[in-house]
């Protein structure tokens, strides 16, 4: 005979403890916990191959001591020997092995024999109703008389209202509704078994809503939802995945799980990112499951170090039933936590690290393209109202990026915070309320008396703010003194499309002194489909008709605003020598131009290799020049109006912006500036209070052009 058939001929059934017991495994460990109470109580009907659980919660508004909460299932229920032998021994193991199963072959969530004393967490009394084997036995578990037991010995016998009795037994006539309801599904059903567990006198003053309830379940298991063979319910609904679960702004994978082979066997996983994390720090991260239930709860992040910010956004679950399955228990007693110090566990834990460094990485990059674009949209709606300055799209795109780029680690003010911060980054683009400031002195100093004290007062105001315009023209300076000093060496190069690319873009490389010229596109389109028109007589317009396309792509046009000055450049790499036939062609663009724009300034610029001997020209609207000379010029040219701009600045000996400058304009810029300042009093004073910042051992010039440009300076 089986040890509960013998166990029913003997002693009647009695529970034995000591009051410590109850105290520390009932009371303490689940006090105020009821989704934890309920999670003991499910993973229970689990164990038992429940198909359908069914909990049940009072109304919100009911009487304290009308308050109840219940838990009913199909499983395979307890006859009156597994009540005695089993349930009523506190800490015998529920298994026979590591790897046992269930008869329904599932891997068991109990482990340790004292989730029957949850109940005891949040209620004072228990009801427990089960049916197996056609019978039906109901007793009660009271608080109060087992701790007075405890004390006494540690042996109390339940009060039981049927005592393995038949099914079909008649209930007592004040029988409530639930047992009622529970006893007669139970009849109904093909297996005729399951277990009713019930818990009044609750004490617990956490909220039983049912959302509440689904959140905390949820949390604890990975089994009840969306299982064909585990259905829960809550007063009659299934738990809702959407109330349940956090919507998701990013979920890896995007639909079910991702499985990865380990050494110790296999796990499977997710993870999801919500948009606003509305929840308590502790309930983000990943949870932990083996079976299905939690071994690890959350917050739990593997140890992961960075990006902590983003921690509290995700939520996840890992499931590895293996972690239960160990000789030794490595999951605590309230499955709350796991032995992250065992050997078993090293490989796992190295895993989940990386896991979720690379979620978090994930997470980041989805939130700084959603936030670009947040960024992006606001600001375009901004500009359109004329609420923040406007610029060119690519200077707009660059504040855009600047300010996403700041303000993306920010929390629920983000957008606030990004609204302002478009603002002054805006106004700052071109250091407006400097600006603003050197208006109203100017102002001022147009009212002030010539000679009056406060006439000096605003001219010495005037001077101490021309400061930044003075070191930003400084470093601006200093960086085309240092991309002059790379094109020197790059022309040589680049093919004719190259440079004429690289002088419609940056045309200051021919006039640094001269006028602001701009490439102008739209005015050679119109020249040369002029020229290329059929009806054309004109000889000029003939020539150039004959050019190949190739020579025409040598030529820019740059002109003013008001098209009053017009400089038309012919390009050719220098590599190649200029010839008469170039000179021509020049030529030829200059005269079919000046019919269509007679008053215009004409001038032509002929730039290249001028040859040995070099090429000469008679026309006195055209010059010509070797790619060395314009850049060495030009080079030249920006070194003097960087020195200029530091010298009117007189900046402090830490003022960063010299730094920057250093940076900006690099070592033969520097070394430049020392050159001109051995015949410049005042920047030699100046060079030597920022000598700290050449570093020693670099070498000087060495390279003819710049040798050239120290000359000519």
């Amino acid at each position: 005979m089986s040890e509960e058939k013998i166990s029913e001929a003997v002693s009647p059934p009695v529970l034995e403890f000591d009051h410590n017991v109850i105290e520390h495994l009932g009371i303490r460990l689940y006090q105020n916990k009821p989704g934890s109470v309920l999670a003991e109580i499910v993973a229970n009907c689990w164990d038992a191959d429940a198909e359908h659980v069914y909990i049940t919660i009072s109304p919100s508004g009911a009487p304290s001591h009308e308050r109840l909460l219940s838990v009913a299932d199909d499983g395979f229920g307890m006859n009156f020997g597994a009540i005695r032998t089993r349930y009523l021994v506190i800490g015998k193991p529920k298994r026979t092995g590591p790897k046992m199963r269930s008869p329904g072959g599932r891997g068991p969530m109990g482990r340790k024999g004292i989730g029957k004393l949850a109940p005891f967490g949040i209620a004072r009394s228990v009801d427990v109703i089960s049916c197996a084997d056609g019978k039906i036995s109901w007793f009660t578990l009271d608080l109060d008389d087992l701790i007075a037991a405890g004390k006494q010995g540690g042996a109390y016998p339940p009060k039981f209202t049927l005592e393995n009795q038949d099914l079909s037994v008649s209930l007592p006539v004040d029988a409530p509704i639930d047992v009622v309801g529970f006893v007669d599904r139970v009849r109904g059903s093909e297996k005729k078994t399951g277990t009713l567990i019930r818990m009044r006198r609750l004490t617990s003053n956490q909220d039983l809503a049912t959302e509440a309830i689904e959140i905390a379940l949820a949390s604890k298991f990975t089994v009840v939802l969306n299982r064909d063979d585990f259905a829960v319910t809550i007063n009659g609904q299934p738990i809702d995945k959407n109330r349940a679960i956090p919507a998701f702004e990013l979920r890896i994978p995007p639909e079910g799980y991702s499985t990865e082979k380990l050494a110790a066997g296999e796990v499977k996983y997710w993870v999801g990112f919500v948009g606003s994390a509305e929840w308590a720090a502790d309930e983000a991260g990943v949870g932990v499951f083996a079976h299905g239930k939690s071994a690890q709860d959350r917050p739990f992040f593997f140890g992961a170090k960075g990006k902590e910010v983003f921690q509290r956004y995700m939520y996840g679950a890992v499931e590895a039933d293996w972690l239960d399955e160990f000789e030794r228990d490595l999951i605590s007693t309230d499955r709350s936590s796991l032995d992250w110090s065992s050997e078993e566990l090293g490989e796992f834990r190295e895993w989940g690290r990386q896991k979720v460094g690379n979620w978090l990485g994930s997470y980041a990059a989805h939130r700084a393209g959603k936030h670009v674009a947040e960024v992006r949209s606001r600001a375009a709606t901004r500009r359109a109202a004329h609420e923040i300055a406007v610029y060119s799209p690519h200077e707009n795109e660059q504040i855009d990026l600047l300010v996403a780029e700041a303000t993306k680690e920010l929390g629920k003010n983000q957008a606030d915070v990004a609204d302002e911060l478009l603002a002054a980054v805006s106004q700052a683009w071109v250091n407006l309320p400097t600006r603003s400031l050197l208006k109203d002195l100017w102002a001022g100093l147009g009212e002030a008396p010539s000679g009056s004290a406060s006439f000096l007062d605003v001219t010495s105001k005037l001077q101490q703010h021309s400061v930044p315009e003075a070191m930003g023209l400084a470093m601006t300076f200093a960086q085309r003194a240092y991309a002059l000093s790379l094109l020197h060496r790059l022309v040589h190069q680049k093919s004719e499309e190259n440079l004429q690319e690289l002088i419609e873009s940056f045309p200051w490389i021919l006039q640094p002194r001269g006028d602001l010229l701009t490439a102008d596109r739209h005015l050679k389109t119109t020249i040369e489909h002029s020229a290329l028109d059929d009806a054309t007589k004109d000889r000029a317009g003939r020539e150039i008709k004959g050019m190949t396309e190739r020579e025409r792509a040598d030529f820019v046009f740059l002109t003013d605003a008001a098209k009053k000055t017009i400089q038309i450049v012919e390009l050719k790499a220098p590599a190649r020598e200029l010839t008469a036939e170039n000179d021509r062609q020049l030529r030829d663009y200059l005269d079919f131009t000046r019919a269509f724009h007679p008053t215009a300034v004409l001038s032509g610029l002929l730039v290249g290799h001028p040859g040995n001997p070099a090429i000469q020209t008679n026309d006195t609207r055209i010059s010509i020049r070797g790619w060395d000379e314009i850049l060495l010029e030009c080079r030249a040219t920006y070194v003097d109006l960087l020195a200029s701009m530091l010298e009117r600045a007189d900046p402090a000996p830490g003022d960063t912006r010299m730094k920057l400058v250093m940076e900006f304009g690099g070592e033969p810029v520097w070394e430049l500036l020392n050159h001109i300042a051995k015949k410049d009093e005042n920047l030699a004073d100046l060079m030597e209070r920022f000598d700290h910042l050449k570093e020693s051992g670099k070498d000087s010039i060495d390279d003819t052009g710049m040798l050239q440009i120290a000359q000519a300076s």
